[in-house]
C-alpha cells in the first residue's frame, strides 16, 4: 500500500510538473517588429560606396557596400538629426535641433558635438570643403565656418522667416530657401545675402544647386521653382496629386544632371523629370504612402529616396520601380476572418495581410494615404476599412484591389450616395474620420469617431447612415469615439474622450450615454449584461448589469490603454503602451502583468476563431499568444 501511495505521489508531481512546463510554454511571442524604429529625413552619399541616413532619435545609419547593408552608427547624445553631408568617405557634418551639429572624421565610427553657440533648430547645411561650411534654420538663422565647423559665427540676412534649405557651390557662392517663398543669395560666402525672387508665397522646403548657374527648389503647396542663370527663377508645373484635397508639401529635390531629377513629397508621392523639370510626373503607383522627406541621386538611373516610418527606398531603372529596403507600418487595427485571413492596417494607409494564419504579413495597396483605424470583413473577399479624412475603403478581393467609397473632398456636403448623415443637426459629422469599426453580424456593422461620429450598415456595406448617440445634448455627441463593440445586429457600446460611454439595445436607433471615467478607448462585452472599457493611465470599469452601474477595477499599471478583450466573463486581457500586457481569470477583479516581447505601444487585440490571440502596434509590432 505504502509503495502504491508513493508510486501515486510521484506520478501525481510528474503530472503537475508537466502542466507547469506547458504553461510555461505559453507565451506572446514576436512575430514582426521593425529593426528601425524612427523617421528618416535625409540621406546623403559621397560616392558610390559610403552613404549616410539621419533621422528621429539620434539617428544615423551607414552603408559601405552601396546600400546592400545599413549599420547604426553610435552618438554621444540624444537628438533629432535633419540634414547629413560629408566631403569624402571619412569627413563629414551632421545638423539638427537645439543647435546641435556634429562632425565626423572616421566615416561616423565616432561623432562629436561642436560648439555652436545657438539652441536654434537646424534645419539645413552645406560644405563645399573640409573647411568652408554653413548651417540654417528657424527665425531666419544662417551661421557660417572657415575651420571645419570648430567655431560659427552668425550671419546676418534681412528676414525672419525660417530657413529651410542652404546649397553652397564654392567658398564663395551660395544660395538659401525657406519659409514665405524666401531665396537668398550670396557671392561673398555669406558676409552679404541679397534677394532673389522666387515667383512663389509657398514655403521653400529645399533647394539645390547643380552649379553657380542651374538650379531648384520646391516647398509647400507643391510648388517648383527652377532657375539657369542663377539669378531669375520661374516656376515649373509640379502636377502633384491632391491626395487630402489640397496639393502635397514636396520636401527634396536632387539632379543628377541638367535634365534628370526626382522629388520626394508627402503621402508617398515621387515626382520625376526627365527635361530639367519642364514637365513633372508624379510616380503611380506610390511604393509607400508615408512622407518622403529627403532623396539623393547617384546617377540618372539610381536614387534613394527616405522618409517618415523609417522608410528607405531604392530604384536603379530612374524611378521607373522602387525597392522598399525599409518601411514601418504604425499599425492601429486588426482583424480575422477566419483562423487564416487577417488585414491590419495603421497610418499612412497602411494595410497587411496573412492568408497562412499569421506566419507571414505582405503589404497590401489600400489606395489610401490617410490614417487608418478601423478594419472587418463581411465574408472573406469583401471587406471595408475607416480611417481619417472620412476614409471608408472596400474590397470585393480579399484586399487584393481597394476601393475608396468616401471622397475626402466631400467636406460633408453628403455627395457621397453611400454614406448618409440625413440628420441637418448631424449631417457635418460625415465629413468627420473613423477611429474604430465593428462588425455584429456579416452584415450589420458600426464606425465611430471624430466628435460623435457614428455610421452604420445593415446591408454588408451597401450603405452607410448616420447616426445620433446624443439626442438629449448631453455632450457625448461631441467627444471623440475611439472604441466600439457590438455583440449582435441590436446590442452594442461606444465608448471616447472625458469618460464617455453609451449603449445602444435597438441597432443604434436610440443610445444611453453616461459621462464617467477618463478617456476610454476600448470596449468588450461577452453578453448583453457583461462589459468592460479601458483607457487612460490603466483605468478599467466593468458592467454586470447592462451599463446601468460600471465598477472600477484595480490594475497595476498606470500606461495607457488601448485594447481589451476577454474570451468568457472570467478570462480577459489589456493591451496598452510601452508593450503592456495584462491578464485576469476572474472577471477583472484582479489583473496580472504579463511578460511582453516588446516595449512598443500595442495598439489593438483580437481573438481568432480558434483562441488564438493576436495584438499589434507601433513599429509594424505584431505579437501572438
Amino acid at each position: 500500500m505504502k509503495q502504491r501511495k508513493i508510486l501515486s505521489i510521484l506520478i501525481f508531481v510528474l503530472l503537475l510538473s508537466g502542466v507547469s512546463f506547458a504553461l510555461a510554454q505559453k507565451a506572446w511571442v514576436t512575430v514582426s517588429e521593425s529593426k528601425w524604429q524612427a523617421s528618416f529625413s535625409d540621406v546623403f552619399f559621397v560616392d558610390a560606396h559610403h552613404g549616410w541616413i539621419v533621422g528621429s532619435s539620434a539617428t544615423i545609419l551607414h552603408t559601405n557596400d552601396g546600400g546592400a547593408t545599413w549599420n547604426r552608427q553610435p552618438l554621444p547624445l540624444e537628438v533629432e538629426l535633419k540634414k547629413i553631408r560629408f566631403i569624402d568617405p571619412e569627413v563629414g557634418w551632421a545638423v539638427g535641433d537645439n543647435g546641435t551639429v556634429l562632425k565626423t572624421t572616421d566615416g561616423g565610427q565616432t561623432w562629436m558635438k561642436k560648439n555652436t553657440g545657438t539652441n536654434t533648430a537646424l534645419l539645413a547645411v552645406s560644405f563645399v570643403d573640409e573647411k568652408h561650411g554653413w548651417a540654417a534654420g528657424d527665425g531666419g538663422f544662417i551661421m557660417g565656418t572657415q575651420n571645419g565647423g570648430t567655431t560659427w559665427a552668425q550671419q546676418s540676412i534681412d528676414t525672419n522667416n525660417t530657413i529651410e534649405g542652404i546649397d553652397f557651390v564654392s567658398p564663395e557662392v551660395g544660395w538659401a530657401a525657406g519659409g514665405g517663398g524666401t531665396l537668398l543669395h550670396t557671392m561673398d560666402g555669406g558676409q552679404t545675402w541679397g534677394f532673389q525672387t522666387s515667383a512663389t508665397v509657398n514655403t521653400l522646403d529645399a533647394i539645390y544647386m547643380l552649379n553657380d548657374k542651374v538650379g531648384w527648389s520646391v516647398g509647400a503647396g507643391g510648388a517648383v521653382v527652377a532657375t539657369v542663370d542663377g539669378a531669375k527663377w520661374d516656376v515649373q508645373e509640379s502636377k502633384v496629386p491632391n491626395s487630402n484635397g489640397m496639393p502635397e508639401p514636396i520636401w527634396d529635390v536632387h539632379f543628377a544632371d541638367e535634365n534628370t531629377g526626382i522629388a520626394a513629397a508627402e503621402f508617398g508621392v515621387i515626382l520625376r523629370t526627365k527635361d530639367g523639370g519642364t514637365t513633372w510626373e508624379p510616380l503611380e503607383p506610390r511604393p509607400v504612402a508615408a512622407r518622403l522627406q529627403g532623396v539623393h541621386m547617384m546617377s540618372a538611373t539610381e536614387a534613394w529616396i527616405v522618409g517618415d516610418k523609417a522608410t528607405i527606398l531604392h530604384t536603379t531603372d530612374g524611378g521607373e520601380t522602387w525597392d522598399v529596403i525599409s518601411s514601418t507600418s504604425e499599425l492601429r487595427a486588426v482583424h480575422f476572418h477566419d483562423d487564416m485571413l487577417g488585414w491590419a492596417v495603421g497610418l499612412a494607409g497602411s494595410v497587411l495581410h496573412t492568408n497562412d494564419g499569421g506566419e507571414t504579413w505582405n503589404p497590401q495597396n489600400s489606395g489610401n494615404v490617410f490614417e487608418l483605424f478601423g478594419v472587418g470583413f463581411v465574408d472573406e473577399n469583401r471587406g471595408y476599412i475607416v480611417g481619417s479624412n472620412a476614409a471608408l475603403a472596400e474590397t470585393k478581393d480579399s484586399g487584393a484591389t481597394w476601393t475608396g467609397v468616401s471622397d475626402a473632398r466631400d467636406e460633408g456636403h453628403g455627395t457621397v450616395k453611400r454614406i448618409q448623415f440625413n440628420d441637418p443637426m448631424t449631417s457635418w459629422k460625415s465629413a468627420m474620420g473613423s477611429y474604430a469599426m465593428s462588425f455584429g453580424t456579416p452584415t450589420h456593422a458600426w464606425a465611430v469617431g471624430e466628435t460623435g461620429r457614428i455610421m452604420h450598415t445593415s446591408d454588408a456595406g451597401e450603405t452607410w447612415i448616420g447616426q445620433d448617440c446624443d439626442p438629449m445634448m448631453t455632450g457625448a455627441g461631441f467627444n471623440n469615439l475611439y472604441g466600439v463593440y457590438f455583440i449582435n445586429d441590436k446590442v452594442g457600446w461606444v465608448v471616447g474622450d472625458a469618460g464617455t460611454i453609451a449603449k445602444t439595445a435597438d441597432g443604434g436607433l436610440s443610445w444611453t450615454p453616461i459621462l464617467q471615467g477618463p478617456r476610454w478607448n476600448d470596449v468588450h462585452a461577452v453578453d448583453e449584461l457583461n462589459a468592460w472599457v479601458a483607457g487612460e493611465q490603466g483605468a478599467i470599469m466593468v458592467t454586470t448589469d447592462g451599463g446601468t452601474t460600471w465598477i472600477d477595477q484595480t490594475v497595476p499599471t498606470v500606461a495607457n490603454l488601448n485594447a481589451i478583450l476577454f474570451r468568457d466573463a472570467k478570462e480577459g486581457w489589456a493591451v496598452g503602451d510601452d508593450g503592456t500586457i495584462l491578464y485576469t481569470t476572474d472577471g477583472g477583479v484582479t489583473w496580472l502583468m504579463q511578460a511582453s516581447p516588446t516595449t512598443n505601444h500595442l495598439r489593438d487585440l483580437v481573438q481568432t476563431p480558434s483562441g488564438q490571440l493576436w495584438a499589434i502596434g507601433d513599429a509594424t509590432t505584431i505579437i501572438r499568444y
